[in-house]
């Protein structure tokens, strides 16, 4: 008897400890294609830490066609370019007439069909993204490849026909803030001109179909602008080029500013914070700032009992440790570093939103420039969730995590941190060749589309590795990339 007490209070003591201490999640997982909610008769669920999902709803969702063979228990996935096979409770899959192994085989409940989720969608060309904070798996369509990756080539952003050309609705300068507004998504380009001091702002493919009508020929519209805006005295506008209907704005300044864009989440509105430059004590910009936006992602070797990518995450051993490893070796090297680790779920407790970790993230941003003006370079630093042999590199004889480099389409000057990019990928690669997986250029459509690169030309959002990767590869790399980026300090880019 004594024997069995003690037994049951041992039992008890393991379970209090694999308990999760924070609120229960939900009791079951939800699944969502490009944000729409799909339903099925049997939820998805996990089985033996890997996430299975009922494929009809997403293959329907995607114009896969599938079959299922009673009698021989095999379903079949197909496209025009894809064939998986799969056999109920089988231990493979067969994937262009070639067997790959399953963590997990497909089963059936109910006379529903489930299959692993990770394995199916990957190689039906889609993007998967596990939501902690709303227990729920994402699906993103993606024309890349199996990882979800594009090429570091330039991304071809696609055009819209002139007639649906956005018009331009308002130019209003508020003191320290411009805006310019529109009834349509458009990209604009901003520079600085000197003597006279003027801030221009082209906007091509938008007309002046709207509210601004457009001014005579030969002539330039004007906006009143109050006499007391402490930054403009003028703004005028015209059409510049008809040909691409690129409308330009020109603000004529009262003195010499910095100029920061703002992300309103609105793309038919630019908003532009002008900030006076001091003519004294000039600040010298080379200090650098490193944070984690998602900063508990962790990797599956890392951590005992977790074999589900889509479970990598965790409160202490996340890539915050990157984060220090590159702040160490940096610091070591003469540079002037900022790091902070900040655990958001923890911070914003049971307000925490996944989804608003940019929003969270750019609050440190915008706390961390108001400490230390001198910072200048900005690096956001996560890990990846494609396949091992997709972030892993042999080099010389010793495994690497590669990096990948993300760059946010929705800032209006995305071209400099795209420039930044690649001359750190050049530095990178130079003396480790294969280390960089290239470039992902992302807009609102697959992502945040911003990722605060609108703080710094210097900016990159840096994801090193994936879930399948080790600590140790992964601080291999930060080290590398630690050179290449004192390099660049050092030369003043």
């Amino acid at each position: 008897m004594k024997r069995s007490i003690i037994a049951l209070l041992t039992l008890l003591f393991i379970l209090s400890l694999t308990a999760p201490a924070s609120h229960a999640a939900p009791a079951t997982i939800q699944l969502f294609l490009e944000g729409k909610k799909l339903s099925s008769s049997v939820a998805p669920r996990l089985v033996h830490q890997t996430t299975m999902v009922p494929i009809r709803a997403i293959a329907e969702g995607l114009g896969v066609n599938v079959t299922w063979n009673k009698k021989s228990q095999i379903a079949t996935l197909y496209n025009d370019e894809t064939s998986i096979v799969l056999p109920i409770n089988g231990t493979y899959a067969i994937l262009g007439g070639k067997t790959i192994r399953l963590e997990q085989p497909p089963i059936v409940i109910n006379g529903v069909t489930l299959l692993p989720i990770r394995f199916v969608a990957e190689n039906l060309g889609l993007v998967v993204k596990w939501d902690a904070s709303a227990y729920a798996v994402r699906l993103f369509r993606t024309n890349s490849d199996v990882s979800g990756s594009d090429p570091a080539t330039d991304p071809s952003v696609p055009a819209i026909p002139p007639d649906q050309y956005p018009a331009l609705q308002s130019i209003l300068a508020d003191n320290s803030l411009f805006t310019i507004a529109t009834n349509g998504r458009f990209t604009p380009s901003i520079t600085t001109a000197n003597d006279p001091d003027r801030l221009v702002i082209n906007l091509p493919g938008v007309t002046f179909n709207g509210l601004i009508s457009e001014p005579p020929e030969n002539t330039m519209g004007e906006v009143n602008v109050s006499p007391n805006n402490t930054y403009i005295s003028k703004v005028r506008y015209q059409l510049k080029d008809s040909e691409t209907s690129t409308i330009q704005v020109v603000a004529d300044l009262k003195q010499k500013v910095s100029y920061q864009i703002e992300n309103t989440g609105d793309p038919s509105k630019l908003v532009v914070r002008l900030v006076a430059k001091t003519a004294t004590n000039p600040i010298s910009k080379s200090a650098i700032y490193i944070y984690q936006s998602h900063n508990r992602e962790s990797w599956i070797p890392e951590l005992p009992g977790v074999t589900n990518p889509d479970l990598a995450y965790n409160a202490t051993t996340n890539v915050a440790m990157l984060g220090a490893r590159l702040t160490g070796v940096l610091q070591a090297m003469g540079a002037e570093v900022y790091h902070t680790s900040y655990d958001y779920a923890s911070i914003y407790g049971s307000q925490f939103n996944y989804g608003k970790s940019y929003v969270y993230s750019e609050k440190s941003i915008i706390n961390q420039l108001a400490q230390h003006p001198q910072i200048k370079y900005l690096f956001d630093i996560h890990r990846d969730t494609s396949p091992r042999r997709e972030t892993t590199v042999n080099i010389r004889g010793t495994n690497y995590a590669k990096l990948y480099f993300v760059i946010g389409l929705e800032n209006p000057n995305w071209k400099q941190n795209d420039a930044f990019a690649k001359k750190l990928q050049a530095l990178v690669t130079a003396n480790y060749p294969g280390l960089s997986r290239g470039i992902y250029y992302k807009d609102t459509s697959v992502g945040n589309g911003w990722y605060n690169q609108n703080y710094s030309p210097a900016s990159a959002l840096i994801e090193v590795g994936g879930t399948a990767n080790t600590l140790a590869e992964s601080n291999r790399t930060m080290d590398i990339l630690a050179q290449a980026i004192n390099q660049i300090r050092l030369s003043g880019q």
